[in-house]
């Protein structure tokens, strides 16, 4: 006889096999989505997470020398310039109030990347010996020119000042050629001491004057310091000259450019060529300028006005 089982009995096997199934399959998929995952996420694959860009390192800071002007103008003194601080600007400020017995006025700008100034301690002493109407100086880093109208006794008075008070800096501008310094070297020079004062002719005088090379910003009009001195004496020369002789000065210029930028070059050079003559002593009556046209690179000329 063959057994009989309970209905009960067959499908209580029935449903554990079921659920193994069920359960098998479901821990095959989360281990496909594991590996998956892993996959992703390997060297060598391309994702990354959203937030993981490197930070663009900032720029490194341009350092560069603070700097101060000082002018005379009639007896009053006008400064400007650019400093490291607030804090520099007002201590500077209230130092050259106190070390200038007339009347000072100016601003200075700030700016963070500008160096403290090595001249802030000393330059209120240095502002106290700026009495002469015309003068002008300024001080950048560990240099110091002197410009404007000075007489010889004039810039070697302020040449042993600045010594004393900025010793081993570089003095320019007008400072240089103290003392008759550059006649040695300078044909320029040479000529121009050489003419006899209150006999040399209109003529002999530009033929000295002719042997000027002065030195321009590259490409622009601005004099460059080291040419000061020498303009100083060819203004010497053009006073102790004939009182009714003229000059007509033909600024350098050529040699690159288009023919008309070159004349206006030639012309804007020749103009401040005149300026320094002229707050030099030279008589503003006794100058005429004019443009040099053409490509043709042409040097500083002075021509006799017949």
């Amino acid at each position: 006889m063959r057994p009989v089982f309970p209905a009960s009995s067959s499908r209580r096997s029935t449903v554990p096999t079921h659920r193994s199934t069920v359960l098998a399959g479901t821990v095959l998929l989360a281990a496909l989505a594991g590996l998956s995952a892993c996959n992703r996420n390997a060297p060598g694959t391309e994702a990354a997470p959203a937030d993981s860009a490197a930070p663009v390192a900032a720029k490194p800071v341009v350092r560069f020398d603070a700097k101060i002007s000082l002018v005379n103008n009639n007896g009053a003194i006008r400064y400007d310039g650019t400093v490291d601080s607030d804090a520099t600007r007002k201590a500077i400020g209230i130092a050259l109030t106190q070390a200038y017995a007339g009347q000072i006025a100016g601003n200075l700008a700030v700016d963070k990347a500008a160096k403290p100034a090595p001249w802030q301690e000393k330059l209120p002493q240095f502002a106290a010996a700026l009495t002469m109407p015309g003068v002008a100086v300024g001080l950048e880093g560990n240099t110091i020119e002197l410009s404007g109208q000075a007489s010889d006794a004039d810039r070697a008075l302020l040449l042993e000042k600045a010594k004393t008070l900025f010793p081993g800096y570089q003095y320019g501008g007008l400072f240089e050629g103290v003392g008759g310094a550059a006649a040695s070297s300078d044909a320029a020079a040479q000529a121009l001491a050489a003419l006899p004062p209150g006999k040399a002719s209109a003529a002999d005088i530009a033929k000295a004057l002719n042997l000027i090379q002065l030195r321009f910003d590259e490409g622009g009009a601005r004099i460059a310091p080291a040419s000061l001195d020498i303009l100083s004496r060819a203004a010497k020369a053009i006073q102790a000259g004939p009182k009714d002789a003229r000059y007509e000065i033909v600024g350098p210029g050529g040699g690159a450019g288009q023919a008309a930028d070159n004349e206006t070059l030639s012309r804007q050079r020749a103009e401040a060529v005149k300026v320094q003559l002229i707050v030099a002593g030279a008589n503003a009556g006794a100058l005429d300028t004019r443009g040099e046209p053409g490509t043709a690179a042409t040097p500083l000329r002075f021509n006799p006005v017949k």
